[in-house]
């Protein structure tokens, strides 16, 4: 495993070449790699939004120095995105800005290893469920792959998608074989809350634009559409950083 000061020179190499032109779609695969070391050095963490906020600082803007470690991880936090320790909300709030420091990946052909997908909080349709979810994030760590055999629920005219990520959740994403999330052994009852890796169910429309998402890649599993006249909506939205570190 690299040591962060080696991944920090590396990441720097990153950002400036990246500053030279348009980030090509491995820009920000550290943010994936180091996702996965902070998994396997057993780091805690909280939620979705919290993960992401810890391996940023990690993979970003690390200092042997602990007291100028905390001093700079603050200060970046607060100045990238507006709090020291953002919220889904509060993340999927500045991916969506005019100018965002984020390009957003409208398309599930070009989602790469290293991007973020945020999950607002429930959007609330006048007359249907007012059930209250804070949102959540995740940091993708590899390509969609298209489910040759679609699951149940079934939409007609799109296509499913199962998307790997890394992110610290209470819920399981899933006890499927296949699409298995790394924090059960034997069975879902062996789940272990924090972070690890599983994979997330993305529907797209025919020409691979996201229309919404289930939990995990199981048949059966809640569909939560992007937009709704008649359900409860938990839009979300897939990000990539314009420069690894944050210029």
């Amino acid at each position: 495993m690299l040591s962060n000061a080696v991944r920090f020179l590396m990441v720097s190499a990153a950002a400036s070449f990246v500053a030279l032109g348009a980030a090509p779609a491995d820009a920000c695969s550290l943010l994936s790699s180091g996702a996965l070391d902070f998994i396997a050095a057993g780091t805690p963490s909280g939620a979705g939004a919290v993960f992401l906020t810890g391996v940023q600082k990690e993979e970003f803007w690390f200092d042997p120095d602990p007291i100028v470690d905390a001093v700079n991880d603050s200060a970046k936090m607060s100045s990238y995105w507006g709090s020291t320790s953002p919220t889904s909300e509060k993340y999927y709030t500045e991916f969506t800005k005019p100018l965002a420091i984020v390009s957003l990946i409208s398309n599930i052909s070009n989602v790469a290893a290293g991007d973020v997908l945020v999950i607002n909080k429930t959007v609330a349709v006048p007359g249907g469920p007012q059930t209250a979810y804070g949102g959540h994030t995740v940091i993708i760590t590899g390509p969609a792959q298209q489910l040759t055999t679609a699951l149940n629920p079934k939409y007609t005219n799109t296509i499913q998608w199962a998307l790997p990520i890394a992110d610290s959740t209470s819920s399981v994403h899933g006890c499927d074989a296949i699409w298995r999330d790394s924090r059960w052994t034997n069975t879902c009852s062996d789940f272990v809350a924090g972070p690890g890796t599983g994979y997330m169910r993305i529907y797209t429309d025919s020409s691979g634009v996201p229309v919404g998402h289930t939990w995990s890649v199981t048949s059966g599993g809640t569909y939560f559409p992007i937009t709704s006249t008649t359900v409860a909506q938990r839009p979300f939205v897939i990000g990539r950083l314009n420069s690894c570190p944050l210029p």
